[in-house]
């Protein structure tokens, strides 16, 4: 299993939450984060819909929170610690040190390099990572915790911000009253896949961020950025400690619930610090996730539930099969495969095939038999079948989802081969 979905599975059984879709049902007792992705063309829409969080998995959170406000929001700005907000760093670091995330990432660490991590050198080794301050050109008295979890200015930017929780709470009561987020939408790519997938944002936003020294609000801006939704602030801590600290032996990219992530991490100029860690959104290949459904790795079906901008209905018609990649030249040889399951002839007049980029073919004066199968080919300049991996999806003539299916990367490498669904 994947190092980071183990680091995943621990952290969800422990104190992380879930992060669920929309139209999914959240358990309180286990605790949910109701991820809201859709723009909804409301400017005080929030990304997290609902955030349940159960008193037995408070106390990392709030031991977190503690933290907030005792760094400079601007990166140039020096830091002087003082001895509370030290005790506070320590008493975070105690409390996550043995949880089971933290316990998984140590023992990969000693697998991969043969040493051993007993408990005084694995304190040392999150401290380095995660707390110990550096200088570089880019500001002073750095450091990854302040720069991923909580977030700082650059300019007008913000730099990093890589922790759903703080997010949450900037969005949705302030740590000092008020919204100061303003959620702007999806940003990088296959942004539709990435509506389906509640682990992860990747998103724009402003915030109006409060400056502590100086007792005011900025307004920054975000123009991409993202975070794993639902996971405790152990459980980002111990994915980025083995990203940081394994360095050549960490996967750079990690499978959690059936999508793949890229795990970006950089280092200081020096080489010796972290910088910044955060996941970026590749695609899904396969099911397990919340609000997902489990299939072959050979065939990938998108949840009839995924999110659009039109309803799922129940249909008798449903693509079956496409041709992604012909020999030779794509465009115009491309096609997909109807079938009609029902027991009577059903018209596909003004129907439409849909891409990936929402590019679409439409159909004209074509009816299937019932149990017959009709293919059609994509002319030029209509939908189009990329070879990267996407989704396929079939409409009415009223815009409705009657059927949606999706395929990887991997799975459009050969060419002349057809993908049944």
């Amino acid at each position: 299993m994947d190092i980071y979905q183990k680091i995943w599975n621990a952290d969800q059984a422990q104190n992380g939450i879930a992060p669920i879709l929309k139209l999914s049902d959240g358990d309180p007792q286990v605790g949910y984060v109701l991820v809201n992705e859709a723009p909804t063309g409301d400017p005080n829409q929030r990304l997290f819909a609902k955030v349940v969080i159960p008193d037995s998995k408070r106390a990392t959170y709030n031991l977190v929170r503690k933290l907030f406000n005792n760094y400079a929001l601007d990166q140039g700005a020096p830091e002087i610690d003082t001895p509370e907000e030290n005790q506070e760093t320590h008493e975070l670091i105690k409390a996550v040190i043995e949880t089971e995330p933290m316990v998984v990432a140590r023992k990969w660490l000693e697998e991969q390099t043969g040493e051993q991590y007993n408990e005084p050198r694995w304190y040392k080794t999150v401290f380095d990572a995660w707390f110990t301050k550096f200088t570089q050109s880019s500001g002073r008295d750095l450091s990854a915790f302040e720069h991923i979890v909580v977030g700082e200015q650059s300019g007008g930017k913000v730099s990093g911000y890589h922790f759903w929780y703080k997010y949450y709470l900037d969005d949705s009561h302030d740590l000092l009253g008020g919204d100061t987020i303003q959620y702007l939408g999806l940003k990088g790519q296959n942004q539709e896949e990435n509506l389906a997938v509640p682990e992860v944002s990747t998103l724009s936003y402003k915030w109006d961020a409060f400056d502590y020294d100086a007792g005011e609000y900025r307004p920054l801006f975000k123009k991409i950025g993202g975070f794993f939704n639902g996971c405790s602030i152990e459980g980002l801590l111990a994915l980025g400690t083995v990203r940081f600290v394994g360095a050549g032996r960490a996967p750079k990219e990690a499978l959690i619930n059936g999508s793949t992530y890229a795990m970006k991490m950089f280092r200081s100029q020096d080489g010796r610090h972290m910088r910044t860690f955060y996941p970026q959104f590749i695609e899904r290949v396969g099911g397990g996730g919340n609000g997902t459904v489990d299939v072959p790795p050979e065939v990938v079906v998108i949840d009839p539930t995924l999110p659009s901008s039109s309803a799922v209905v129940p249909n008798d018609v449903r693509l079956i099969a496409a041709l992604v990649n012909p020999q030779g030249h794509d465009p115009g040889f491309e096609s997909v495969t109807l079938i009609n399951t029902s027991d009577s002839v059903v018209s596909i007049d003004g129907w439409e095939i849909v891409d990936n980029n929402g590019n679409a073919f439409t159909v004209k004066n074509r009816e299937i038999a019932p149990g017959e199968t009709l293919r059609i080919y994509l002319p030029e300049q209509t939908a189009q079948l990329t070879n990267k991996g996407g989704t396929i999806k079939l409409t009415d003539r009223q815009g409705n989802t009657v059927h949606a299916v999706r395929y990887s990367k991997q799975q459009a490498r050969a060419q002349g081969r057809t993908l049944v669904f």
